[in-house]
């Protein structure tokens, strides 16, 4: 009667299990730790719980147990991946008493598949000239690696020489498959470095892919220096001037070039091409010219360093020669007056070829400051058309040579007359009488 009970449960255990692992669990699941098996309730009467037997060894070898209690399901944990396990379940009655196991069976717990690194299309190398400006370069192909990989996504950039490249500032949006890095190059670097671009997915595996590409700064030709220049002025017929050149350089001191120095005239008939007296690397020079003979006016010099180089290669540097043609003055006549007696306003004239006349200056001279003092010659007139005064001193007689000076403000122009002072003669004369 005890066998015919527990035969029954046997088989109402053996029937339910078996469907329910396969039902579960088939092989084409992703593997997983644990599987639940269920049964049937035993219809014999004395029922108080049941037991799940399994092992991974072989058939009939169950080295596990788990107490099911009065319930129809068990959750098995523990399962290693890759391993075939064998099931069989008893029942136990009220007295304590087991039933023999029931049939076996099978369930193979997959190996779980590996997580699928992320990706990231590949990045081309880039060629720049020093000095560029902001540089940006897209991202694509951006994913998480496989389509059932739901992850968040992390982009970072590294550069390997932040000295010429600075480590890019990425600008990307998970999950988006596209996005992009930038960096501006160190200004005035030159060379190469590799940026390095990083997918993570965050797993703990196959979580990380790279991409690399190699930044390449053509070093730029420094234009080569020179200091500004002064002007120059000179009066007409002068001689040989000389102009200093100096900050005479390459641009830069990795620059080892020969530099050569040219000047030109942009009016030869007034000033020729100047003479340049160079030797490169120095940092100073100079250049002279001689104005022509008789020749005025003005005309601008030009200087150019060239050091040699493709680009980038002349500085210039400009000055203003002015030749100046001395003012004009006409003659002024010989003058007789007294002792203390200003002169008749003697009239003269000036002129000048650049300047205007009424910007022409005036000043007098006077060899006998005994006899007139400077301040006694006062000019009058305006425009070409002037005037001068003479007052000698009160009391005192004799001749003086006055010089009138015009100027133009580089020249000079001159006139000198004779001025005579007579004594003062004597006053009320009168005969006395007889």
């Amino acid at each position: 009667m005890l066998y015919e009970r527990f035969g029954r449960l046997r088989n109402a255990a053996l029937l339910f299990l078996l469907v329910c692992l396969y039902a579960l669990a088939p092989a084409c699941c992703p593997a997983s730790d644990s599987v639940t098996v269920s049964w049937n309730p035993s219809p014999g009467p004395g029922v108080v719980g049941y037991n799940v037997y399994y092992g991974g060894e072989a058939s009939g070898s169950y080295t596990n147990q788990v107490p099911a209690g009065n319930t129809t399901s068990a959750i098995v944990s523990g399962l290693v991946a890759g391993v075939t396990y064998y099931f069989a379940a008893t029942a136990t009655d009220d007295t304590g008493l087991e039933s023999d196991f029931s049939n076996e069976v099978t369930y193979s717990n997959p190996i779980a598949a590996p997580s699928q690194p992320p990706t990231l299309d590949a990045l081309a190398n880039l060629l720049l000239n020093e000095n560029a400006g902001v540089q940006t370069i897209s991202l694509y192909g951006i994913t998480s690696g496989a389509a059932s990989e739901i992850q968040t996504l992390t982009v970072t950039a590294a550069s390997g020489n932040t000295a010429l490249i600075p480590n890019p500032t990425v600008s990307y949006l998970s999950p988006n498959t596209t996005g992009s890095i930038s960096f501006t190059p160190v200004p005035s670097a030159s060379g190469s470095t590799t940026v390095t671009v990083t997918v993570n997915d965050g797993g703990a595996s196959n979580n990380i892919v790279t991409r690399s590409f190699t930044v390449t700064v053509n070093p730029a030709n420094q234009p080569p220096t020179l200091n500004a220049l002064p002007n120059v002025a000179c009066n007409r017929n002068a001689g040989v001037q000389t102009v200093s050149l100096a900050g005479i350089t390459s641009g830069a001191a990795s620059e080892m070039q020969t530099l050569t120095i040219t000047a030109a005239s942009g009016n030869t008939a007034l000033i020729p091409n100047p003479t340049v007296s160079y030797l490169s690397p120095n940092t100073t020079g100079s250049l002279s010219f001689t104005p022509a003979p008789s020749a005025s006016g003005s005309t601008t010099v030009t200087v150019n360093v060239n050091d040699g180089g493709t680009s980038d290669n002349i500085v210039t540097r400009s000055f203003t020669v002015t030749v100046n043609q001395p003012p004009m003055i006409s003659a002024i006549p010989k003058r007789t007056t007294t002792a203390g007696t200003p002169t008749s306003a003697i009239s003269f004239a000036i002129a000048d070829a650049e300047t205007p006349a009424a910007n022409l200056t005036l000043a007098g001279n006077s060899s006998d400051p005994g006899l007139v003092q400077n301040a006694g010659i006062v000019f009058g007139g305006s425009g070409a058309n002037r005037t001068v005064t003479v007052t000698p001193l009160p009391g005192k007689s004799g001749t003086a040579s006055i010089t009138v000076t015009t100027s133009d403000g580089l020249a000079t122009a001159s006139s000198t007359f004779q001025l005579s002072v007579k004594p003062t003669p004597p006053g009320n004369f009168h005969l006395a009488g007889p």
